[in-house]
């Protein structure tokens, strides 16, 4: 694990975990109205922060551009800002209730909903509830009202409706990380999916949660029955794996982690899940120096291509120059070769003897274990075709060429084919990455499916079965070692969805292997960058109309963005 505590990193755990950390430093002396306390104010300070102040009185309601969509700014009296904060009975609550004393206090106008009797909040949410009905009967606050809705009074919830849509914020504070397994019933689903109308009736109002959007299970993402929908969610601590995987990724908005503060030492006997960012991708690359020069920056040996799938080969190969690596051979089917020769300029090309179908042949590995030896890292499998003779030079290569591999696309099936005995050395593959989709991880393991609430630990036994690094590509690809060290990439999205885009994923793999970074860092590094070329690049073709080769100019603009951090 220490290998990989470093700066710039995003931890995440199972919300289940957290809470039993909270109840840890609740035994260790920590004060947990205190928790509650900071994880209140945490929530108010971002709100507060979306109102910047133009003068004494009036203030300019703004947030973040979602998803692309722009909230018109408007100015108006601060306390003419009305926020509406959703409450259930748990400690979710409290953290909502001690977020509306510090609104009211600074003016904005609140309206507080309850959707539990005050006998059936935890013990911290009665507390700061109390106070915050002390602070009303002292101060008689005109900016805050408090209301207990209940389910069979149909005039109290058409005025609840309407006030939704009214707002100029909601807060979700109905659940938090407790929430696992059988789906919401009763009237808190409804409340949920009030609110959602209300959203959608009004594009100006934002919604944020506060740690986990009520509805998802905070352990798998997983929507139970009913989730609200978030434009923002506040978490603490750490990033929670349920709003970090699919679906519930799609119900959090952006999140932002806020410290209330939880040691970390607290944190570090769970699960070792991270997410990257582009500082941290940044650190990672290689640096180079004014003495560099092709030879001494990286080469890619690039085994791929067969008749009818050069452009997998040629991708990937193009992909790798311009993720930096110095020199780019493709080894490639003979009669191709005058395809590949027009095809590409910056790369050279191997051709070796090839099969009937126009595939590499295996007769043709001591001619590339020979070549094999100029170079620092290997690609294979792209456009290079399931004929059984390919099928067995890949599984030799792997067996026999022991520098750092990735193994992509066609070139998986050498570990989902039979194997006998003698294949024991296919199990000891700790020099490569394999980046497989759902599909094809499946099928190395003999299995119909890959369940998606199940991807991270299907993931990591496919890892630890071959002691490979395996990139696990879809929404939100998953990258886990044979340790159990997990991240989770959090760029890239349906445009990436289009043919082509993971054979530039290989390419740039391949080059940051060949620049020598381990397999780990690479895999990782290589995830972002691509995910990152695409959120750059689609915004100016569209998500829908990206294609694969798009993606090289998305790729340009990531490095621009990680030499202003790296030079």
């Amino acid at each position: 694990m220490n290998a990989f505590k470093e700066q710039n990193l995003i931890s995440i755990l199972k919300g289940s975990h957290t809470a039993e950390i909270d109840e840890k430093c609740i035994d260790t002396g920590i004060d947990s109205r205190l928790l509650m306390n900071n994880a209140g104010v945490k929530v108010s300070d971002f709100i507060s922060t979306r109102f910047k102040t133009s003068d004494s009185e009036n203030v300019t309601f703004w947030f973040d551009d979602i998803e692309m969509r722009k909230y018109p700014v408007s100015k108006s009296k601060i306390n003419d800002i009305k926020g509406s904060i959703v409450c259930g009975s748990g400690n979710n609550s409290g953290d909502g209730i001690v977020c509306a004393i510090n609104l009211v206090k600074k003016g904005y106008f609140i309206n507080l909903y309850c959707i539990a009797p005050p006998e059936k909040f935890s013990k911290d949410t009665a507390f700061y509830f109390n106070e915050l009905e002390k602070l009303k009967k002292e101060e008689k606050l005109p900016n805050l009202n408090i209301y207990f809705i209940l389910k069979d009074n149909e005039d109290e919830i058409n005025n609840f409706k309407a006030n939704l849509k009214n707002s100029s914020f909601i807060i979700d504070a109905i659940f938090g990380t407790g929430l696992h397994g059988d789906d919401i019933k009763g009237f808190a689903r409804e409340v949920i999916r009030f609110i959602n109308e209300a959203k959608e009736s009004n594009t100006r109002l934002a919604v944020i949660a506060i740690d986990v959007p009520s509805g998802i299970d905070s352990d798998n993402g997983k929507v139970l029955g009913e989730a609200l929908k978030a434009d923002y969610t506040i978490t603490f601590g750490v990033k929670k794996l349920g709003i970090t995987v699919y679906p519930g990724v799609f119900y959090a908005g952006k999140v932002e982690v806020a410290d209330i503060g939880i040691p970390e030492k607290y944190y570090e006997e769970y699960e070792k899940i991270y997410e990257a960012t582009i500082e941290w991708v940044a650190g990672k690359i290689p640096q180079r120096t004014p003495a560099s020069y092709k030879h001494s920056i990286g080469k890619l040996l690039v085994i791929a291509g067969s008749l009818g799938f050069t452009g997998a080969a040629v991708m990937t190969c193009e992909a790798a120059m311009r993720t930096g690596a110095g020199i780019v051979t493709l080894a490639c089917p003979w009669e191709l070769n005058p395809i590949f020769e027009v095809k590409l300029t910056e790369v050279m090309t191997f051709p070796v003897e090839q099969t009937e179908e126009g595939t590499i042949h295996f007769n043709s590995f001591d001619d590339i274990l020979e070549e094999s030896e100029r170079y620092d890292a290997l690609a294979i499998g792209p456009g290079i075709s399931r004929n059984p003779s390919t099928v067995r030079l890949v599984r030799e290569i792997l067996k026999k060429i022991k520098k750092p591999t990735i193994l992509d696309a066609d070139g998986l099936k050498a570990l989902s084919s039979p194997m006998d005995a003698q294949d024991d050395d296919l199990f000891k593959l700790n020099h490569v990455i394999i980046t497989p989709h759902s599909g094809e991880l499946a099928s190395i393991l003999s299995r119909e499916k890959v369940e998606f609430e199940k991807r991270l630990e299907t993931n990591a036994e496919v890892s630890k079965k071959f002691r490979a690094v395996s990139l696990l590509k879809g929404c939100g690809t998953i990258i886990t070692n044979a340790e159990d060290i997990n991240f989770i990439n959090p760029t890239g999205d349906f445009a990436l969805a289009t043919a082509g885009t993971g054979d530039v994923l290989t390419g740039i793999i391949g080059s940051l292997l060949c620049q020598g970074m381990d397999l780990m860092d690479a895999a990782v590094c290589g995830a972002y960058i691509h995910g990152l070329a695409s959120d750059i690049v689609s915004k100016k073709t569209s998500k829908t109309s990206m294609i694969a080769t798009d993606l090289f100019e998305g790729i340009k603009q990531v490095f621009l963005e990680v030499e202003k951090l790296k030079y």
